[in-house]
């Protein structure tokens, strides 16, 4: 009766323990997997963050080197202009020259014009002397005219040139600040483009760091998937260990009921035979003079035949049996035959049907009465059922 009380409650215990973990591994799977949600999504964002700053760092460049063409052309258009200055500087040094000579053929002119005129106002008594005179004076009027003209072309052209060269000077101030404000711009560009480069390789090793985390919490996570598998084989072994344990208690319950059954027969009997034996006895002192025929007579029909119990011999268990349990989904089955048949991990079961083969099993944990294998090899369009016969192959 004890065995009867213990064997429920050792099971219960077992089961509670076996839920219980099981339990805790589902937490934790639920809460990695919640993790590993969490993780992608920030990955998704880091990346997107990423391209962002990659497209930014792609537009920074192309501007930076739009600004570096238009700095080479102006540094090309102020080197032209320099030359430009250069070549009018020359120009207008050449003309002031020219200019500073005429001044003084200008300036010597009315000496000329007095020492001509002098011997004219001497000699005029020949008409030979007023005559070289007066063309003389012709041709220093025409020369005259000549070098004023030119003067004035010349003072115009350097009126010219004196404003280009103010212009230049003015282009030359307006591209210096526009060469300034370039490098100014370049700098900024260059410090913003430094600044996100920093920014760049510190989102890369957080995304190479969350890389790393989130491996190693995939692979916490199946081994979490692995353990809860082998818990998962645990309890269907546990279960079909239970449900044969729970079938041995009722054979030995249907025993003990069918022993007292006999017990009770056999009381009976007895209860019978020792009433009948008082009764004899009896009718023995009632007849005792009788003689002692009788008496041995009735003594030896009262003698009682003994009660034996004869135990029962456990037949021999061989390498035959059935598929109880099946799981399609770890693709693994649980047998009726265990270690108490020989059974042991790694060895390779057949599945029968009739006379068909429909799969080949290894065997990975056994009990005493009972195994679990994976599946192997499964024939063509056939599926392993519950009742399939096994047998070794």
């Amino acid at each position: 009766m004890n065995l009867t009380k213990i064997i429920p409650v050792v099971l219960l215990v077992f089961m509670l323990g076996i839920g219980g973990i099981a339990w805790t591994f589902y937490s934790q799977n639920q809460e990695l997997s919640k993790a590993n949600q969490q993780l992608k999504s920030e990955n998704a964002g880091l990346l997107q963050d990423n391209q962002q700053l990659k497209d930014q760092y792609n537009g920074e460049r192309d501007k930076r080197s739009g600004l570096e063409e238009k700095l080479s052309v102006v540094s090309q258009d102020l080197t032209r202009l320099e030359d430009e200055r250069q070549s009018l500087k020359s120009k207008l040094n050449e003309v002031t020259q020219e200019r500073d000579l005429l001044v003084e053929k200008l300036s010597k002119s009315p000496q000329t014009q007095v020492s001509v005129s002098e011997p004219t106002s001497f000699s005029s008594s020949t008409s030979t002397s007023v005559g070289i005179s007066e063309d003389h004076w012709a041709d220093f009027v025409k020369k005259k005219a000549a070098l004023e003209a030119k003067v004035d072309f010349l003072n115009k052209e350097l009126f010219d040139a004196k404003s280009k060269m103010t212009q230049l000077d003015k282009d030359n101030k307006e591209l210096s600040i526009k060469i300034d404000q370039l490098n100014k711009t370049k700098e900024q560009l260059d410090e913003e483009l430094k600044f996100k480069e920093r920014t760049l390789r510190v989102l890369s090793m957080d995304l190479v760091s969350e890389r790393e985390e989130r491996s190693s919490a995939v692979t916490e996570l199946r081994k979490l998937r692995n353990e809860n598998v082998s818990l998962k084989r645990e309890i269907i072994l546990a279960n079909n260990e239970k449900l044969k344990l729970q079938d041995n208690l009722k054979s030995t319950m249907e025993k003990k009921d069918n022993l007292e059954g006999r017990i009770s027969d056999a009381e009976n009997v007895l209860k019978e035979k020792s009433m009948a034996f008082e009764d004899l006895q009896g009718r023995l002192e009632e007849a005792i003079v009788g003689g002692k025929r009788i008496v041995a007579s009735e003594s030896a029909s009262v003698q009682l035949p003994p009660i034996i119990v004869k135990p029962e011999t456990p037949g021999l268990r061989g390498l035959r049996g059935e598929v109880i349990a099946v799981n399609k989904e770890e693709k693994f089955v649980v047998v009726d035959i265990g270690e108490a048949s020989g059974i042991r991990p790694g060895n390779l079961l057949k599945v029968m049907r009739g006379d068909r083969e429909v799969a080949t099993l290894e065997v990975i944990e056994t009990r005493r009465e009972i195994s679990a294998a994976d599946v192997r090899e499964v024939a063509g369009g056939m599926m392993i059922q519950e009742g399939d016969i096994v047998i070794s192959r």
